[in-house]
């Protein structure tokens, strides 16, 4: 395991690495020790791709774990949504519907979104080690059910990709910075993105919406253009960090489009119409944001006022 870290560093830090880990596994179940050595695994590899915790990457992939979470928990639930919508339409007897679906590589499908929902749920409430492995080992394992079901899931390939981008987004992030991110405060707004996609999208199945029956797979990659643009105006900034982000998390949201609008024309406009207005709205929000700022009581430059 050693041999994975960078000669320089296993030269500093090997025999304390070692020894820690000794320390952490000692009489500890199989289970856990192949926890800690998936760990550092993860740490030696960061390293080696310069994803350390001071490297400038980890400021993006901290803005983007919390993002790539909510994304994982998103496209997780929209397919169990699918799945149960499907479930109580359907004339066949629930319980042959079960046995149906609950076999194979489509059982696979649905258990794995089901761990991979809980365990980002899981990572975004803090309890990173426990969230984090269920959210990768749900992202892989959807990919690799749906390359099995071929033909069958109707995306053998965009989608097991877009998850496995995602799940490796999702790793890349340095421990230290993900506790960072979640006490930021942007577990909030990931949770929020989550509700936003998965709400509505469970109205318009319940008929609920007038004059609605889907959305293409649009309204979800709206949400996180939308995500962008708000964030942007919060830090007051130029837009291209956060917009950046919102990029390297929607390969999965992207894909849902691709699946479920391919030949619809019309919503792939207003797809590329939404996130073309996104960019060009982002620094106008950033300018909003920094003079929101500027106009607080207090704050240097403010004639009328004392700074001190």
């Amino acid at each position: 395991m050693l041999r994975l870290y960078p000669a320089a560093y296993r030269s500093a830090h090997g025999a304390e690495i070692a020894a820690t880990y000794r320390e952490l596994t000692a009489g500890e179940p199989l289970s856990s020790r192949l926890r800690e050595g998936a760990g550092l695994a993860a740490h030696a590899l960061r390293l080696r791709l310069g994803l350390g915790p001071a490297a400038r990457a980890a400021r993006v992939l901290a803005l983007a774990y919390p993002f790539a979470l909510a994304v994982s928990a998103a496209v997780c639930g929209l397919h169990l949504l699918n799945w149960y919508a499907a479930l109580v339409s359907s004339p066949t007897p629930l319980g042959v519907q079960l046995r149906v679906d609950l076999s194979g590589a489509w059982g696979a499908l649905l258990v794995s979104s089901l761990i991979g929902c809980v365990g980002a749920a899981t990572a975004l409430t803090g309890r990173c080690r426990a969230g984090v492995p269920c959210t990768v080992a749900g992202l892989l394992s959807f990919a690799v059910a749906a390359v099995i079901s071929g033909p069958a899931f109707g995306d053998p390939v965009v989608t097991p990709t877009a998850l496995a981008l995602t799940a490796a987004v999702v790793l890349a992030c340095p421990p230290d910075r993900r506790q960072e991110a979640i006490a930021a405060g942007r577990a909030g707004t990931a949770g929020a993105v989550i509700a936003l996609v998965v709400v509505p999208r469970a109205a318009i199945d319940a008929h609920a919406v007038p004059g609605v029956s889907t959305d293409y797979g649009c309204w979800p990659v709206l949400v996180l253009a939308a995500t962008g643009v708000a964030l942007t105006w919060r830090s007051g900034s130029r837009g291209g960090l956060e917009l950046g982000v919102m990029a390297l998390v929607s390969p999965p949201l992207l894909a849902h489009v691709y699946t479920t609008a391919w030949g619809e024309t019309t919503a792939v406009l207003w797809v590329a119409v939404a996130l073309a207005t996104a960019a060009v709205i982002a620094p106008s929000a950033g300018r909003l944001g920094r003079l929101r700022r500027l106009g607080r009581p207090g704050r240097p430059g403010r004639p009328g006022r004392i700074s001190l």
